[in-house]
């Protein structure tokens, strides 16, 4: 399997308020995981969150790598519903991420795009390619806020699956992964994020290639974002 991100989990205070919210926004119930905020991740004052795993086939020594490159272990390994231990880790630049096995098993579908925003862009990604063998694709040139916004893929046909930018260096905005949904009216599903308590942080953006994004927040103020093709 390929060393990509094969599971997401929506950690909530609130998991069955959450469910509803999403299924009211993507129009279909949520297929990714939705559980609640763990004691201690609260307890450290960790808000509602999106938690991205990615695949490794053997967890401890995946582990001790990242840990030796300056990654912060945060607790011990844990595990899901269906038994599948995972570890979650701080990346050195900030950002919070999960590892996983999850051998044997069934993963999620993957979702449409995943944003990485860190204080540094090429040296977080080439922390990310040199454990997990990802590749850098096209680097886009966006906003001077912005500046590059380098793709990057762990699939073998090349296509992108997501982009990392150094925008965490902004007093606004703090290293984490941003998750993206797919959506075919992403004006109906802005509609439904406001109606049901959540924000629209930053309005919509246009890409390059027309696809158009929007970064939101649900009820609980755990990020996500929505895209539609163009």
């Amino acid at each position: 399997m390929k060393n990509g991100f094969c599971w997401y989990e929506l950690r909530s205070p609130r998991p069955g308020e959450a469910r509803r919210f999403y299924l009211d926004v993507l129009g279909m119930d949520v297929a990714w995981e939705v559980s609640l905020l763990p004691e201690a991740a609260a307890a450290r004052g960790a808000p509602s969150h999106w938690l991205g795993h990615i695949h490794v086939s053997d967890l401890e020594s995946s582990m001790e790598r990242f840990v030796a490159l300056g990654a912060e272990r945060l607790g011990p390994p844990r595990r899901s519903t269906e038994g599948i231990a995972s570890t979650v880790l701080r990346d050195p630049l900030g950002a919070v991420v999960a590892l996983t096995s999850r051998a044997g098993r069934n993963t999620h579908a993957e979702l449409a795009w995943h944003e990485l925003h860190t204080a540094d862009h090429a040296r977080a990604l080439g922390l990310y390619s040199g454990l997990f063998g990802w590749r850098p694709t096209e680097a886009l040139q966006l906003s001077p806020e912005v500046g590059t916004y380098q793709q990057f893929t762990w699939h073998e046909d090349g296509r992108s699956v997501g982009a990392a930018c150094s925008t965490a260096r902004l007093p606004h905005i703090h290293p984490h992964w941003l998750f993206y949904f797919a959506v075919d009216d992403l004006d109906r599903a802005l509609a439904a994020v406001v109606e049901g308590g959540g924000l629209v942080a930053n309005g919509t953006h246009v890409m390059p290639d027309g696809t158009r994004v929007a970064p939101c927040e649900d009820p609980h103020r755990a990020a996500f974002g929505l895209r539609q093709a163009p």
